[in-house]
């Protein structure tokens, strides 16, 4: 196997495991995105893997070669860190052309390189021009420039966009991704943004407390999450969750929601019935008033609680009467009151307060564990 990533590694600061037992490896050619909140051991892994970190167990690879033993200058990785500095005494040329002048590449093909890399990300006009003369995006498309100008057999890419505008943040995104995808390398980027690692990846790889939740691509992972961590992880606005039991009477079913119940036309998920569950319900199938709804939904009541007015739309967090809804292994205190996000049309009149009726069709629902979490079916 020629991956590039960790085996059963562990590391740990202070006795305290950051990484606990991971196992990623990015494919040949493939643009990883590794997604996680702080603490997660999104970095830690980057600088494992680029021989920053000492692992107390486990294996490193870089292009299925074991690196473990070996030093970080004989990796064969370029890493580009959050906030890699650029040498303010030298021009975007002589940035660019620092790592291999000082691993004594001939100038000539340091000049060639340089050049090649100035046309990749669109540099040309710049290489003139001091670090303090760019913009936040321009230092950044320098400074991994610089990396990949050593063409290393892997990439790492910590927060790249992370001090970048919005504007800078698209455009600098997609120069990164055209070029890491032209150049074949394998790529592992690092972001807390669940928007851009569903933009940037072939795959993503979420993690959480130093352990693999879910890898899968981008799609997948939004439509078929294995738990409430990786379902609530994705997705903007993000997916609304219900308290629910599935009731059967008969040959008919439906997820007990409060006081209504949400029919399912059919058979039931197999094996659920009388279980305490959770339902995710995306914005997208949650209708709001006077929309086109299936004709097979039925109508909750709820308050607006929250308005985000994102030009197109707004963006509308609703209270649902069904109880709360509380995160597996965490302290049941901790639980909170059933929500679901909706998608209103931009000219609606609707205002903190207000008290709505949204439409929702039950077989559209993801259904979780109420007690591990663990997903149990998907729509």
């Amino acid at each position: 196997m020629d991956g590039t990533g960790v085996r059963g590694v562990t590391v740990r600061f202070g006795g305290v495991p950051a990484l606990r037992g991971l196992t990623l490896l990015a494919d040949p050619a493939e643009l990883l995105v590794v997604l996680g909140g702080s603490g997660s051991g999104k970095t830690t892994l980057l600088r494992a893997i680029a021989g920053l970190l000492p692992v107390e167990s486990g294996e490193v690879l870089v292009g299925g070669r074991s690196v473990t033993e070996l030093p970080p200058g004989r990796r064969g990785v370029a890493m580009v860190f959050e906030s890699s500095a650029l040498l303010p005494f030298l021009d975007v040329a002589g940035n660019l052309g620092w790592g291999l002048r000082a691993r004594h590449v001939p100038e000539a093909e340091v000049r060639s390189r340089v050049a090649g890399q100035a046309r990749q990300f669109r540099l040309g006009r710049l290489l003139r021009r001091r670090p303090g003369q760019l913009s936040e995006g321009e230092r950044g498309l320098v400074g991994i420039g610089r990396a990949l100008v050593q063409r290393p057999a892997a990439f790492l890419l910590d927060e790249p966009l992370a001090h970048l505008d919005a504007a800078e943040r698209l455009r600098v995104r997609r120069r990164i991704v055209e070029v890491v995808r032209s150049l074949g390398v394998t790529t592992l980027y690092v972001t807390h943004d669940p928007v851009e690692a569903l933009a940037v990846g072939d795959r993503v790889a979420l993690l959480h407390e130093g352990r693999l939740v879910q890898v899968d691509p981008p799609r997948q992972l939004y439509e078929r999450p294995v738990d409430l961590l990786a379902a609530t992880s994705v997705g903007t606005p993000p997916i609304g969750l219900l308290p629910a039991r599935l009731v059967v009477a008969g040959d008919q079913a439906g997820y007990l929601v409060g006081a209504r119940t949400l029919p399912l036309w059919g058979p039931p998920p197999a094996g659920l019935a009388g279980r305490d569950l959770v339902l995710g319900l995306r914005p997208e199938d949650v209708h709001p008033p006077a929309a086109v709804v299936p004709t097979d939904a039925v109508t909750l009541d709820a308050a607006v609680i929250a308005v985000e007015y994102t030009g197109r739309h707004h963006s509308v967090q609703l209270a649902v009467d069904a109880g709360p809804v509380g995160t597996p292994g965490a302290d049941p205190a901790a639980a909170v009151g059933a929500t679901l996000r909706s998608l209103f049309p931009a000219r609606a009149p609707v205002r903190v307060g207000d008290a709505v009726r949204v439409a929702v069709d039950g077989r559209r629902a993801h259904v979780f564990d109420a007690t591990t979490g663990r997903a149990l079916h998907h729509p």
